[in-house]
């Protein structure tokens, strides 16, 4: 990503990280105590909305120097990135949909994340649109495969180190979108197209090292699933 790297900012990054994970904890395991503030509809129309809003915001402005290093890094290589951007799109969907298809054939659906989105989408319309197709997406890259996985990977370029970075990085990417509150095996099983997409986006920016890469293709994702 040029000069500048996500985690040249450790303190931003340990602030932030702190702040995201810990809310996707608390919703998970204590977010029912909202509820006895906020009207239930109104609650689960703006929360993630707001908070995912508010990091997107966040990030953008604290890794702001990280971000314009990997635009002219980008534009700089332009026709490789969006090659391997393409690639990478057709090759996700593929995974995605193959495990899908696998799961489904053993009869474990949608997961419980997945269903909740899509309720969501149904309901409340354009706000959710712009959180899952936008706000989402790019706060998850910063997180995952900015924070986590250059912390993982390290400064030095080891291949063994990188390939652990990936299955790691990856594999926390899914868990994390696993209902934890109420977990069970079927729901993890029912996360593998999720692991899939970790794994595909976090290879991607492994190989280009330009997290614009992961996030045009984690978009365009979420964007054909929405659709």
């Amino acid at each position: 990503m040029g000069k500048y790297r996500i985690t040249d900012n450790k303190n931003a990054c340990l602030i932030l990280s702190v702040l995201f994970w810990g809310f996707l904890l608390f919703v998970e395991f204590k977010g029912t105590i909202l509820f006895h503030i906020f009207p239930k509809d109104l609650l689960i129309e703006y929360i993630d909305p707001v908070f995912y809003g508010m990091l997107f915001l966040a990030v953008i402005i604290i890794f702001r120097k990280a971000f314009i290093a990997s635009v002219k890094d980008f534009v700089d290589n332009f026709k490789k990135y969006i090659g391997l951007s393409v690639i990478f799109f057709f090759v996700t969907i593929l995974l995605m949909v193959a495990s899908a298809v696998v799961i489904d054939s053993f009869g474990i659906g949608d997961s419980s994340n997945q269903q909740f989105i899509d309720e969501a989408i149904v309901q409340y319309g354009f706000l959710q649109i712009i959180t899952v197709c936008l706000l989402g997406p790019v706060v998850e890259e910063v997180f995952y495969r900015g924070i986590l996985f250059e912390m993982l990977k390290g400064k030095e370029n080891s291949i063994i180190r990188n390939i652990i970075a990936v299955i790691l990085t990856s594999s926390i990417f899914a868990f994390m979108h696993v209902s934890l509150a109420d977990f069970s095996v079927t729901d993890m099983i029912a996360n593998i197209p999720i692991l899939m997409l970790g794994l595909t986006l976090t290879t991607l920016r492994c190989k280009t090292d330009n997290i614009l890469c992961s996030v045009i293709v984690h978009i365009s994702i979420n964007v054909i699933a929405t659709i």
